[in-house]
């Protein structure tokens, strides 16, 4: 087992290397909505004299994010930030 192991981490060893000297070339970004765990409600929990809130569950919640693989290695990269595009003008009379 311990062989398998070592193998499957020289492979990711050489991933990793692959993808270090890559002179990346990145394909069109495309949006790719990520989902993390929030918090909801507050339960109080005490335990002896300490006491301090805690979440009473969590629940999924999708938020934007865009990504962008490279052409030569699959190397993906993701980012949540955004900035506006303006494409064109009209006249304001």
């Amino acid at each position: 087992m311990n062989k398998k192991i070592k193998e499957l981490q020289k492979q990711i060893d050489e991933e990793r290397r692959k993808m270090d000297v890559c002179p990346h070339v990145w394909g069109p970004a495309f949006s790719n909505p990520g989902t993390r765990k929030v918090p909801y409600g507050i339960k109080t929990v005490a335990q002896g004299s300490d006491i301090w809130p805690e979440a009473e569950g969590y629940r999924d919640e999708t938020f934007p994010r865009w990504s962008r693989e490279c052409q030569n290695c699959g190397k993906v990269e993701h980012t949540e930030k955004q900035e506006p595009v303006i494409k064109s003008y009209k006249p304001i009379f």
